[in-house]
């Protein structure tokens, strides 16, 4: 699968070597390796023994308490719609203790349909089943609602922080990894888990979803010996039936991220198709950006991106003009990625505005790219994007807004959404 550069990411898609099946199995089926097992592997004359019993210290895995969870096998080239699929099934069932099944296809429909206005475009004469993509693709596109889901969190996790992975595991659900899948040289088996280590940090072809992690799996159990013991715990919608993985801890990612989604919201509104890590806009120690909506319901939460770790901000809902305050709360983005902020008390809104003070950056989108097979559009129209500077509201579709704002590119609609209660 072609690898493009994204929005300061990666493109994971799957290659042909991979077979994919119709076939759905479920964690029950496939057994948590807790006594002792053998190798799978046909080619060896006399079959490895290993007498690795993992423990409960240093060891978690979500199937545990998943035993319907639907392990779904990919068609096509969307191992990462079907990685992301998987946080949000995990991550629904942490919060909720029920289980939802999303649609990897939909997912892709939702994500590449021709018909929307702005986002990721293929180009004509490509498949977009074959295409690939990438899981901030999926944050940016989803964030926007599919369906009587919301995309209410995507946590950009740091890939090489286990710990911080570990705990999101643990407390929220998956996380959806790029990895190098296409070496089977590197790849082995542990009873029913397939094992692979690899040391190279380029080339990332696959995406697949950590479900857990055993911190005590010895480093020689890997076809390749790694140069630690402990391995995540990983779904792998590539290998059907037997569809978990251990990957070494040795092994590099291409991105760690970890998406959540709920069913208590109705629509959502939204000028942006995302923000990539350094398109955001500056104004001093604050800087205020606003959206102008206009739609009757009851406002029940609000939307934004954080560029940063953390970042305090102060979220105000004004009536269009600006001229009258309607409620006003503070807030902390406690982490890089996606978040959605419930207001204290909703409101009954129809012409307004959202202003949001962020005290490290203001995220907006970026211009207009062309990546060979996938091009990236966004639409702005006036009077619906602003930014606070020199004591007045700018408008974000101003000639000279780059030049107002010292930016080095192009910047469109603020990344601030509108989310309704059902």
């Amino acid at each position: 699968m072609k690898k493009l550069l994204i929005l300061s990411f990666l493109i994971a898609g799957t290659l042909s070597v991979f077979s994919c099946s119709d076939n759905n199995t479920s964690f029950e089926k496939l057994p948590v390796p807790t006594e002792a097992t053998t190798t799978a592997e046909p080619t060896t004359k006399e079959k490895k023994v290993y007498d690795y019993v993992h423990g409960k210290e240093g060891y978690y895995n979500i199937a545990d308490e998943m035993t319907e969870f639907e392990m779904k096998s990919q068609e096509y080239g969307t191992c990462w719609l079907h990685a992301a699929a998987a946080s949000m099934e995990t991550a629904y069932f942490k919060k909720n203790g029920s289980y939802i099944s999303i649609d990897p296809m939909k997912l892709l429909d939702s994500t590449y349909l021709a018909e929307k206005d702005e986002g990721f475009f293929v180009k004509d004469g490509i498949d977009a089943k074959f295409f690939g993509g990438s899981q901030p693709i999926v944050t940016f596109r989803l964030s926007g609602g599919f369906g009587a889901l919301v995309l209410d969190s995507s946590v950009f996790l740091d890939k090489n922080d286990k710990e911080a992975i570990k705990e999101n595991i643990r407390k929220r659900g998956g996380v959806a990894i790029g990895i190098l899948d296409s070496d089977d040289s590197k790849k082995g088996w542990f009873g029913t888990y397939r094992t692979i280590n690899y040391t190279k940090d380029d080339n990332f072809d696959h995406d697949v979803t950590i479900i857990g992690y055993d911190d005590h799996f010895p480093k020689e159990y890997f076809k390749e010996p790694a140069s630690e013991d402990g391995a995540w715990i990983t779904y792998n919608s590539s290998f059907g039936s037997a569809g978990y993985y251990y990957i070494s801890y040795s092994a590099p990612l291409e991105y760690a991220i970890s998406h959540s989604v709920t069913d208590k919201y109705g629509e959502v509104l939204s000028y942006d198709a995302g923000t990539e890590e350094d398109r955001y806009v500056r104004t001093g120690d604050s800087t205020k950006t606003a959206n102008i909506f206009h739609k009757a319901g009851k406002l029940a939460a609000v939307g934004t991106y954080n560029n940063f770790d953390l970042q305090d901000i102060k979220i105000e809902i004004y009536n269009e003009d600006f001229s009258e305050l309607l409620c006003s709360q503070d807030a902390k983005l406690g982490y890089h990625g996606y978040h959605t902020i419930d207001l204290d008390t909703p409101i009954d809104v129809t012409d307004y505005a959202i202003i949001i003070s962020y005290t490290k950056g203001a995220p907006v989108e970026g211009e207009d790219a062309d990546y060979d097979d996938l091009e990236y559009k966004t639409v702005s129209e006036k009077g619906k994007s602003f930014v606070y500077i020199d004591d007045k509201w700018k408008d974000m579709t101003d000639s000279d807004i780059k030049d107002v704002l010292k930016i080095d590119f192009e910047p469109n609609n603020c990344c601030i959404k509108a989310i309704y209660a059902k």
